[in-house]
């Protein structure tokens, strides 16, 4: 049956078996149909993506790479190296190793489909487009935002020309679109990442309607604005987020869960504006926050007690009191909707198998490379950094001078794991503090003073003035 070409017939059984979220099915179908086409090069090719395909939804990534691997050579010797076939499951495997953390071997692999795609069709081709478009990918999960954009900036024109001659936008140009404006927002280039999902819902609701795709751009536009404190339309951009997943059946989609929470973030920043000062309202916000700050430090202890530690459990690992006294100081500051965000972040993490407290000490031990970029990195640390040295200067002795910059480095690597939209809420913290004549580090030795029975700062500086004197 193989010999007379029904084979595929047979593939595309196996490949609905995963379409329907059967990988073992599928996996077992198509071990079978690679057993009867040992001689025929390009059914067992594309036997083996498909399986690697149903290996990887398995988690069984080594598998998924050895079968792609094996693929790739026969197609490459059976349809071409430039054949779209054989593209295709060279980008395949570039994503796979991208998704196992090997960054070069993916772009390497990225690299080789670019030059190919030259080489058969031309620099102009949209083939190269998309070749560029997943190349991307590999620089941009790699943080190297520099070579990221210049690969979705050429794939970009290539497609803006090509639509021009054609007069059919290319679907793939909302992706690249709504990659730019990602990319734009990690380096906290907010407008210019909002101008760009601007135009990806646009170019989606033109060519798609309602649209999985449509959904997902309005998705992050949405995110943008709320990331730029832009509530109001932020809230609107979401709700037709949601209401296109419900619209095309993917409404308990995990996307559609994901800006769900978003758009409870912005209604509820929102409501926030709008409150009436009450001493009423006051007092359930004092418990909200409360609540808030509860949940966040909890589950950052669980994260900070799951941090491994060279010589086995550190000392201050069995004393979790102290460390919530700690956590609880530094989260003083903050307003609710930087605590909120964060609070989705660890959230976020938590579920993408994420520890912010490994990826901290991992970087300042330089065992990391830059988890982001962003300008507010610095700006953030910069600031806060003023804000220590002016507490110091008058509270001397409970809030030592740091003149080695520990401070800030470890300050700087904690920022790193935040997400855009709490670095930019974080910023305004500061920010608004600076205007209104406050200083964020006495806040939390004051907070510090009171979770200690010291009563106020300045009692707790009396103290230990004198007790150095004493000493």
């Amino acid at each position: 049956m193989n010999a007379n070409g029904h084979w595929n017939e047979e593939l595309q059984a196996a490949l609905d078996l995963l379409a329907q979220g059967r990988p073992e099915d599928c996996t077992a179908k198509l071990r079978t149909l690679l057993r009867s086409c040992d001689n025929a090069p390009l059914c067992r090719a594309m036997a083996l993506e498909g399986l690697a395909r149903a290996l990887f939804a398995q988690r069984q990534a080594a598998e998924a790479v050895a079968a792609l691997e094996e693929s790739l050579a026969l197609l490459g010797v059976a349809a071409g190296p430039s054949s779209p076939l054989t593209l295709g499951v060279m980008q395949n495997l570039a994503h796979l190793r991208l998704e196992m953390g090997d960054f070069e071997g993916s772009a390497a692999l990225g690299q080789e489909a670019v030059k190919a795609c030259e080489s058969a069709f031309g620099a102009q081709s949209p083939r190269v487009a998309s070749a560029l478009l997943h190349l991307s990918a590999a620089y941009y999960r790699n943080k190297d935002w520099n070579t990221a954009e210049q690969c979705l900036l050429r794939a970009r024109s290539i497609w803006e020309e090509c639509a021009r001659i054609s007069g059919v936008p290319d679907q793939q140009m909302g992706t690249c679109l709504n990659n730019l404006g990602r990319l734009y927002e990690e380096c906290g280039q907010l407008d210019r990442g909002i101008a760009l999902h601007r135009k990806a819902v646009a170019l989606r609701q033109d060519v798609l309607g309602d649209h999985e795709d449509t959904a997902f751009s309005l998705g992050n536009l949405g995110v943008a604005l709320a990331s730029a404190g832009q509530w109001d339309e932020g809230a609107r951009t979401l709700e037709a987020a949601v209401a296109c997943y419900e619209c095309v059946g993917k409404g308990t989609s995990r996307e559609a869960e994901s800006y769900r929470k978003n758009l409870d973030l912005c209604r509820r920043a929102l409501q926030e504006q709008s409150a009436p000062p009450a001493a009423e309202s006051a007092a359930h916000g004092q418990d909200e926050r409360e609540g808030l700050l509860a949940e966040i430090i909890e589950r950052e202890l669980v994260m900070f007690l799951a941090t491994p530690n060279e010589g086995g459990t550190a000392s201050c690992q069995q004393q979790p009191d102290s460390f919530r006294i700690m956590r609880r100081m530094v989260h003083e500051p903050l307003s609710r909707a930087s605590l909120v965000s964060y609070l989705e972040d660890l959230r976020r993490a938590e579920s993408e198998g994420r520890n912010f407290m490994i990826e901290k000490y991992a970087r300042m031990d330089d065992r990391l490379p830059p988890l982001g970029d962003s300008p507010l990195l610095d700006v953030i640390a910069d600031a806060e950094t003023v804000f220590m040295r002016e507490a110091s200067a008058r509270y001397p002795h409970v809030i030592v001078s740091d003149g080695s910059g520990a401070f800030k480095n470890y300050l700087r690597c904690e920022l790193e794991t935040l997400s855009p939209a709490t670095l930019e809420l974080y910023a305004q913290d500061l920010d608004r503090a600076r205007r209104e004549g406050r200083n964020p580090a006495m806040e939390r030795y004051a907070c510090l003073a009171r979770l200690l029975g010291k009563g106020s700062l300045e009692n707790f500086e009396k103290s230990a003035a004198h007790a150095a004197a004493s000493r």
